[in-house]
């Protein structure tokens, strides 16, 4: 297995056939046609499904697919990196983290990013713990920004900050006079809680039943100012809410989250991964210190 191997593979799954591959390849359909039969040797089996309108990728296409764009992403990120021990940094990083991270973090990391390191490309995305895990593992990020997320002998963690979970209702609401909440209180109210938190809870306090599974925060808040809900939220996700001075704040007694910085362990880290990684722990310690300032 090769590079241009694997850059023909691409090509002809992306295009769905080994004609308009070769097309954009620049080569003779005959030289991608054998490619692809001295790679499915070499791994033993069929990666496309051939017919008369095309080849479709198959399920042990899209597993070598998904290895091959991370390899091939590597190859193009050392290429760039030597040529930047010459000029400024550059190249594409992928950070992905849940919603209530991105809102807080996002905006302050690009504006430092492109303040300094203008030629680094920034792919910033929402996901949950789950989904920023698999795609780590399956070399789809650089970085992840997840919660609690145990053992993973793949994957290596830096802790960002801690912060509490707190139970949200309506300012108007008799639990809003309530210094904290007892964890089995919080079992006894009409729940909306992410999907995520839903098991750091029940790890913790036992079984949770919500009344609504919901990774939306700003739909948990509509439910909550509606009064029909409670919601429970990390702190960080109410941070500049702009209906938060309508919301009531409870926190629940022994219920936090830590949030850790996550990548793949022992793979080699690029300069734009690399100033991205320096540039999320530089806004952590400025977010911490800000916080406590005001506290």
């Amino acid at each position: 297995m090769d590079l241009k191997q694997l850059r023909y593979f691409v090509a002809v799954a992306e295009r769905g056939s080994i004609n308009a591959a070769a097309q954009v390849l620049h080569v003779a359909q005959s030289a991608v046609s054998r490619q692809m039969q001295n790679l499915e040797a070499e791994v033993g089996g069929l990666l496309f499904d051939r017919s008369v309108s095309g080849a479709a990728i198959n399920e042990s296409g899209q597993r070598l697919l998904e290895r091959a764009r991370f390899i091939l992403g590597e190859v193009e990120s050392a290429r760039k990196d030597i040529s930047a021990l010459s000029r400024d940094v550059r190249g594409t990083v992928r950070l992905a983290a849940p919603s209530s991270i991105g809102h807080l973090m996002y905006v302050p990391v690009i504006q430092a990013m492109s303040a300094q390191y203008p030629q680094v490309q920034l792919q910033l995305t929402e996901s949950s713990t789950e989904e920023v895990l698999r795609g780590l593992a399956a070399g789809a990020l650089d970085f992840g920004i997840v919660t609690a997320p145990g053992d993973h002998p793949l994957l290596e963690f830096a802790p960002l900050f801690a912060e509490p979970a707190l139970l949200v209702c309506r300012r108007d609401d008799p639990l809003a006079r309530r210094r904290r909440i007892a964890s089995a209180a919080v079992k006894e109210l009409p729940l909306v809680i992410s999907a995520g938190l839903r098991r750091i809870f029940s790890e913790r306090f036992g079984t949770l039943t919500p009344a609504v599974q919901l990774d939306s925060i700003d739909a948990a808040v509509r439910l909550t100012l509606a009064g029909s809900h409670y919601a429970v939220l990390p702190k960080s996700a109410l941070h500049s809410n702009p209906v938060a001075r309508q919301l009531g704040f409870v926190p629940i007694d022994g219920f936090g989250v830590d949030r850790v910085l996550a990548q793949m362990r022992g793979r080699p880290e690029s300069l734009a991964a690399h100033a991205l990684r320096t540039t999320v722990m530089e806004q952590v310690k400025a977010f911490s210190r800000a916080r406590s300032a005001k506290e």
